[in-house]
């Protein structure tokens, strides 16, 4: 690679740092997927990850989202917010931007792929390990649990894995955020990375839409295969796809449309915003069938 390339691989490692992946109502479906699973296969696991959240630093809240349920309303409930609360506390000192995100380069100048964006990889390492150790600090604990339900959405998000840099973008789009689209003749201008983020939405509240799109997710569940013991491999493997889906399926079809402000935001056609629908819902119900894997990995019966 040359001296330029390297430049400019590495300027697209520092500059900014990708917004929020899956809008609140894909974290909170991938929560209540997680939770319907896991009713019907290891209920013992639920009732270990509320006595486990009562210990969480940032209780109240929880207590104050949960008032007025009980039973498994509010279980199902809590584990929506498991699931949203590292982005519910942005610009907190529970916050880690860098977390959120693992991007490498797959369209235009793939060749200066080089290291990966973001520190979602090693989140996942440490959160992990932390949750395993029955000896650590339970509000610890509690902290890792939520960060594990979220990285687990976040790396299905294809933008959350993979980015865009060429002729148009020197330094990257930073995984859409600096690009400007628009849903159709009469929307508003939004980032690329805003649009996948909410491709699976309803415009319902928070709540009933991520009850919707869990719906949607459960009445076609996807075939995620069995994962195995080794959930680092298994996370990487859903990096690997969230990677190819940036590059196959994100970016075909929007490369013209993105522009660099948003007066210059291009109009997404038709067939691509359905199809984003359908890719997000599908990536957020994976997401939510695996997570619900790892939580029974995680909280066994004995």
């Amino acid at each position: 690679m040359s001296r330029i390339g390297w430049c400019l691989a590495v300027l697209s490692i520092g500059i900014a740092a990708p917004a929020f992946a899956w809008g609140t109502q894909g974290h909170m479906a991938t929560g209540l997927i997680a939770y319907d699973r896991l009713v019907s296969r290891d209920p013992a696991a639920i009732s270990q990850i509320d006595a486990l959240i009562a210990q969480h630093p940032d209780r109240a809240r929880f207590d104050a989202a949960l008032a007025g349920l009980t039973g498994t309303e509010r279980e199902r409930r809590l584990f929506a917010l498991i699931a949203r609360w590292p982005d519910d506390i942005r610009a907190t000192p529970y916050d880690h931007p860098h977390w959120h995100h693992q991007l490498r380069v797959v369209v235009g100048w793939t060749a200066l792929r080089g290291p990966r964006f973001g520190a979602a990889d090693k989140a996942f390492r440490r959160n992990l390990r932390l949750l395993r150790d029955l000896r650590a600090d339970p509000g610890q604990r509690a902290i890792a649990l939520c960060w594990l339900f979220h990285i687990t959405g976040d790396m299905h998000q294809p933008l959350h894995a993979g980015h865009r840099m060429d002729g148009h973008f020197l330094l990257t789009d930073f995984a859409g955020t600096k690009g400007w689209v628009r849903r159709g003749n009469n929307a508003a201008p939004e980032t690329l990375h805003h649009f996948w983020d909410t491709a699976a939405d309803s415009t319902e509240e928070d709540v009933a839409g991520a009850s919707a799109i869990a719906m949607a997710a459960e009445a076609n569940p996807p075939a995620v295969g069995e994962q195995g013991p080794d959930f680092l491999a298994a996370y990487q493997g859903w990096v690997r796809e969230s990677e190819r889906a940036a590059a196959d399926l994100a970016y075909p079809g929007v490369m013209k449309a993105e522009g660099r402000r948003p007066e210059k935001a291009g109009i997404l056609l038709p067939d691509y915003v359905a199809q984003a629908h359908s890719v997000a819902e599908r990536r957020i119900g994976e997401a939510g069938e695996r997570l619900a894997d790892l939580l029974a990995a995680l909280f066994p019966s004995t």
